[in-house]
């Protein structure tokens, strides 16, 4: 009985080790049925992946970056500038209720970006909002993985 009692004990510790946004996910199916939403999800080596579409990364830091990525979810929200913003105060809500710090965050006129991240020198999961100018200019991407903070630092501008 013990020995059954440790083995479900490992197998919760690992599915809760499994770095995932149920916020972006919620996000994600809100919108999964409208025919103009576009979403690309990723999964597996994503280094591969870039080595097969022949992507020059340039500097070491973004070819670690890459590396570590375990998944990769990217969407665009479907709806106006109202709707969006008020989704991405929603996802904002509920990446800090799951214990997601606020990376950073950069603003230029209509444009922002926003990036949360989950950990502390080892990074499990960075989630980016980019909201631009125009009415379908609302991304959201989702990377999970094991990210070296500083690695992450000197790879941001």
């Amino acid at each position: 009985m013990k020995r059954i009692l440790i083995v479900m004990a490992f197998m919760g510790i690992g599915s809760m080790a499994c770095a995932q946004s149920k916020s972006v996910d919620a996000l994600m199916e809100k919108y999964q049925d409208d025919e103009e939403f576009f979403h690309l999800d990723l999964a597996g080596s994503f280094m591969d992946f870039a080595d097969g579409l022949d992507f020059d990364f340039g500097e070491d830091g973004m070819a670690t970056i890459a590396k570590s990525v375990d998944r990769m979810k990217f969407f665009k929200l479907p709806v106006g500038k109202q709707i969006a913003k008020t989704d991405f105060k929603a996802l904002q809500k509920g990446l800090r209720k799951e214990k997601y710090d606020l990376m950073m965050e950069m603003s230029e006129k209509d444009s922002q970006v926003i990036i949360y991240s989950k950990g502390d020198d080892i990074l499990s999961d960075v989630v980016l909002m980019i909201a631009g100018d125009g009415d379908d200019d609302f991304m959201v991407i989702e990377l999970e993985g094991e990210f070296e903070s500083q690695a992450l630092a000197q790879a941001m501008p």
